[in-house]
């Protein structure tokens, strides 16, 4: 991973043939392959095309060499995905035609056909498409792969405009959902009925609920329905559900979303009572990231309800988060940065990213975070992240669109 951010930096600061020399000597396949498509990409960036796309064929022979097989398609895959942003969409099809799982394939196309509606080109992205339907046919006895393939594409005709070949492609997911057991079933009815309600199908989403058997996914679905209904009272249906089956952070994880939605309809009150029942659930929770992130959501909610008491509770996330290491240091301070752009503290958020000594750290917060906001449509909050670690990649993917 060090080296990973050590390269970006030297990309950042145009030095390629630099940056060139160190991913090549990188010894494991897959890192060097994503290197490369890295490079590639801030060079496209930089008008160096061609260079790019010799850089990216020399990407795709290390990718080939790589022994296992996810691994080998996931980076096959990316060099199939960054091939197109440089404008070699043929190429780039090619690429992802030559991915031999048909989960990975079909993501590779949709990720093209997402980049292509980006550039208004709807009947290229429409092509690309139709090849990725026919890859999603081809899946067999890989229920979740199957699902997820197809979700996949949902999303992309929904980008698309397309909402009937979505709806149709839903249809599809529900009847391989049906064939789950009951955990994987629970999840994919869920991301089934976001969906539905994304489309304006609210009530066709909640009639899924009695098939959601995990009070966790049919908690998630509850609140998003009240939320689209502004049903104060399914809402209260909603904290009951959730009283009844989660326990920890998944509890306080799941409150703080319900206390949102009561906090917009004015249901302070009630919002308050809920609030306080995570405050004791965090206090059962051992220190470490659960317990930081908790915090975090806690003090999210507080905020929106007007209670002065989510600063102290920022406050004992930030000194917990101090004590955790790699993984969980990475997922606790993305939430806690996250959570002071929400409260509208954006420029604490970038000191809090900055002061993070480890630098692989702090290089995987600043890109996921950026790339969560770019995701969530909040591009502006993540232009500030990309303009304040000065990183060259994510400003253009920022100024470019979501793909």
């Amino acid at each position: 991973m060090k080296e990973y951010f050590v390269i970006r930096k030297l990309v950042n600061e145009n030095k390629f043939e630099e940056a060139i020399k160190k991913a090549e000597s990188v010894k494991d396949k897959q890192e060097k392959a994503m290197m490369l498509c890295m490079i590639a990409e801030a060079m496209i960036y930089e008008g160096r095309k061609k260079n790019a796309i010799l850089l990216l064929n020399d990407a795709l022979e290390t990718a080939k060499e790589i022994d296992e097989e996810l691994f080998q398609l996931l980076a096959i895959g990316k060099v199939s995905f960054t091939m197109a942003i440089a404008g070699e969409v043929k190429k780039a099809v090619e690429i992802a035609r030559s991915i031999t799982d048909n989960s990975e394939k079909v993501y590779a196309m949709t990720r093209i056909s997402d980049m292509l509606i980006t550039k208004n080109k709807i009947e290229e992205a429409k092509e690309v498409l139709k090849e990725a339907e026919k890859a999603v046919d081809e899946i067999r006895n890989d229920l979740i792969g199957k699902f997820l393939s197809i979700k996949t594409l949902v999303h992309a005709f929904v980008l698309i405009g397309d909402s009937n070949k979505a709806s149709d492609l839903l249809k599809h997911a529900e009847n391989v959902a049906e064939n789950m057991n009951e955990e994987n079933a629970a999840i994919a009815f869920y991301l089934i009925g976001q969906i539905m309600i994304e489309l304006g199908r609210v009530d066709d989403s909640m009639k899924l609920i009695e098939k959601i058997e995990n009070g966790y996914d049919k908690l998630w679905l509850m609140s998003d329905i009240a939320y689209e209904r502004a049903d104060a009272d399914l809402l209260e249906e909603v904290a009951k559900v959730g009283r009844g089956v989660m326990h920890n952070y998944e509890a306080v994880s799941g409150f703080s979303k319900i206390t949102s939605i009561m906090s917009k309809f004015g249901k302070e009150q009630e919002a308050s009572k809920l609030i306080n029942e995570m405050v004791k659930i965090s206090e059962g929770i051992e220190e470490g990231m659960e317990k930081t992130m908790s915090l975090a959501l806690i003090s999210n909610a507080m905020f929106e309800n007007g209670d002065e008491r989510y600063a102290d509770m920022l406050n004992k996330a930030v000194e917990i988060s101090k004590k955790l290491e790699d993984f969980e240091r990475e997922e606790a301070c993305s939430l806690i940065a996250r959570t002071m752009i929400e409260i509208g503290k954006s420029e604490d958020a970038l000191n809090f990213i900055d002061g993070i000594e480890d630098e692989d750290v702090k290089g995987a917060v600043y890109i996921s975070l950026a790339n969560d906001l770019i995701y969530d449509g909040m591009k502006e909050e993540a232009m500030k992240i990309a303009e304040f670690m000065d990183d060259k990649i994510l400003k253009e993917r920022i100024r470019r669109g979501k793909f």
